[in-house]
């Protein structure tokens, strides 16, 4: 009984230090920095265009298989 109760309380413990240490997402180039400045014009803005590339042709790719091949201007805006 005792050591579960000294269970309990180190895990209170660790779930309030985790609280008061609030861990962000972080942008990291491709030698593994973590890039401070992400927009505008610097060196990192290739990689975050790249990036945003691809997650838009992912989602071209999955728009067209979700309407069966038909091309994605077809079957949403009517142009063909």
């Amino acid at each position: 009984m005792e050591n579960q109760n000294l269970h309990e309380q180190n895990l209170l413990k660790d779930l309030n230090t985790k609280k008061n240490q609030p861990e962000t997402s972080k942008w990291v180039n491709n030698s593994g920095d973590e890039v401070r400045y992400v927009f505008g014009f610097n060196n990192s803005a290739e990689l975050v265009n790249g990036r945003a590339a691809m997650i838009g042709f992912l989602m071209l790719i999955l728009t067209e298989l979700v309407f069966k091949g038909r091309p994605v201007t077809s079957s949403i805006f009517g142009i063909n």
